[in-house]
C-alpha cells in the first residue's frame, strides 16, 4: 500500500520547531520511501522519518535528507508491528522567503495479521473493535 502526500514545508520553521505529518501506513513493513525535493528547494527543505520517538531516516540522529530537484528513492526493511507505533514524517525549511512543498511515498508490505484482522471485522460488523488473531 502506497501512502503519498504532498507536504507544504513553512519558511522559517527549524528542527527545533518542525512540520509534523503522520504517516497512515498499515501495520507491516515498510519496505520504500521516495521523497522528491522539487526545483527551488536549494537544500533549504530537511526531512526525517520516525517511528514514535525514534528516528529510522536517515539512520543517524543528527542527519537529515535534503535536496534540489531530486528524488530519493530507498529501500526499505522498518516493520511497523503496533497501531500504536505511528510513523512522523518529520520537516523544516530554513529559507526565510518562501515556503516549499516536497512529495513523500512510503511503500508498506501489510501484514497477514493485519489483513486477517480486517477481514473478521469486516465480517462480522466489528469495525473500531481491537480483534487480535495470532
Amino acid at each position: 500500500m502506497w501512502w503519498i502526500k504532498d507536504i507544504t514545508v513553512t519558511k522559517g520553521t527549524t528542527r527545533n520547531s518542525p512540520v509534523e505529518t503522520v504517516a497512515n501506513v498499515p501495520l507491516g513493513t515498510i519496505e520504500r520511501v521516495l521523497i522528491f525535493f522539487p526545483p527551488g528547494c536549494l537544500g533549504y527543505v530537511k526531512a526525517t522519518l520516525w517511528v514514535q520517538e525514534h528516528q529510522f531516516l536517515p539512520e543517524n540522529p543528527a542527519g537529515y535528507i535534503t535536496g534540489d530537484d531530486y528524488v530519493f528513492d530507498m529501500p526499505m526493511d522498518k516493520e511497523i508491528k503496533d497501531k500504536a507505533e505511528v510513523v512522523k514524517v518529520v520537516t523544516w525549511n530554513t529559507a526565510v522567503t518562501y515556503d516549499h512543498t516536497i512529495t513523500v511515498g512510503i511503500f508498506a508490505r501489510e501484514s497477514l495479521g493485519s489483513k486477517v484482522s480486517q477481514a473478521v471485522k469486516s465480517l462480522f460488523g466489528m469495525a473500531g473493535q481491537t480483534v487480535e488473531i495470532e
